[in-house]
């Protein structure tokens, strides 16, 4: 099977994982997050005080919890559905109406990933809590992985769309109506039109839209017929802060967690930011950057040993402790060793692992014997 027929695959059962929801294919509605309460503040708690006992206690446990998970880098390796199901589970354990924040800033990746981040934000979404993207770069990967958040907010100078493929330069005929296809009805699962998804595929699907004077309702349509035009047949559809918002693709911008949550609505006193999102996402690129570091001189000395010493006994040995030195590198990170480093798979080291001790003990018997 080649690895164009098998992202072919994949898309096609992303499509069929997809519930089946009812969302309307060409309009919008004037906004798809929740209204405003009567006073709302940017000053959620950022953090839970350590109170002793009594009221404040109480307090502190009543509000609900604001996670943010930056997601950085490339899809399927620094930016993983790992990070997002551990936390999904830590705003389940929280209880139903908890706020999920997505902070991506990425060019995209791995097709490969998508179906875990499709079920981690999905998780999320059917654990009663709210989703929400904000934009700082989302290309590609990254702006499908947003796709799944019914409210989506752009930073000032933020940029989301051009998904394209990850196999070849270009338009590449071959599983491309699959991909199509799955961008498409991930837009409709975030309650959005399918040919704003298209368009951010194939330069030559067009996007306009209209907006109802009296309503504010917005339609968009799949050629140029619209009054706004947003795409041409030359590009793949990127949108930037300010179109999106026009055409409430988007629900508001901002720069600052402050004016992201005034812009939310996010009730003063009713929630404080957790710190775990932050941790999570510190913790694994901390890893990655320690795999870089580390990885490379362990390939290094797996591949030739102490080659400069003329002592074999030295060489076998250094090999051997950079394999094993490996094969936990692929525990602690196998994204990176995969994809990022191209490390041999594990099977394969415990192979090599196996033949090199092997001669290592053939080369102890033969010294020893030499030396009677």
């Amino acid at each position: 099977m080649t690895q164009m027929t098998t992202i072919a695959t994949l898309l096609a059962s992303l499509i069929a994982m997809a519930p089946a929801q009812a969302v309307l294919a060409q309009s919008t509605s004037p906004s798809t997050k929740p209204a405003a309460p009567a006073k709302s503040s940017a000053k959620a708690t950022t953090k839970a005080a350590a109170p002793s006992g009594g009221k404040a206690a109480d307090d502190a446990e009543d509000k609900k919890q604001i996670f943010i998970l930056p997601l950085e880098g490339t899809v399927g390796i620094q930016l993983r559905a790992k990070d997002m199901h551990t936390i999904k589970d830590m705003a389940n354990a929280a209880g139903p109406g908890q706020i999920v924040i997505i902070k991506i800033n990425s060019n995209g990746g791995l097709v490969l990933e998508t179906p875990e981040i499709q079920a981690a934000l999905m998780g999320i979404r059917d654990g009663g809590h709210r989703l929400v993207a904000w934009i700082e770069k989302a290309i590609s990967g990254g702006a499908f992985t947003a796709m799944y958040a019914p409210e989506i907010y752009f930073m000032k100078t933020g940029s989301m769309g051009s998904i394209t493929r990850i196999a070849g330069q270009g338009w590449v005929e071959q599983g491309a109506q699959e991909w199509e296809d799955a961008v498409a009805r991930t837009c409709e699962m975030g309650g959005r039109s399918p040919f704003v998804g298209r368009a951010m595929v194939h330069a030559e699907d067009l996007l306009s839209y209209d907006v109802d004077p009296d309503t504010g309702k917005v339609t968009f349509y799949d050629t140029l017929e619209g009054e706004h035009e947003l795409s041409n047949a030359k590009e793949n559809l990127t949108f930037n802060a300010s179109n999106a918002l026009k055409c409430k693709f988007s629900s508001g911008t901002a720069d600052t967690l402050d004016d992201l949550l005034a812009a939310m609505g996010v009730p003063e006193g009713q929630y404080q930011v957790s710190e775990a999102g932050n941790k999570v996402f510190e913790k694994w690129k901390r890893t990655c950057e320690q795999c870089e570091k580390e990885v490379p001189e362990l390939f290094r000395q797996y591949q030739l040993g102490g080659t400069g010493t003329g002592d074999g006994m030295v060489v076998l040995g250094k090999r051997i402790d950079a394999i094993k030195k490996l094969l936990e590198w692929w525990k602690k990170a196998p994204e990176m060793l995969r994809y990022e480093l191209q490390v041999p798979e594990p099977e394969q080291l415990e192979q090599q692992l196996e033949q090199l001790k092997y001669q290592q003990q053939q080369a102890r018997k033969q010294r020893d014997g030499a030396g009677n």
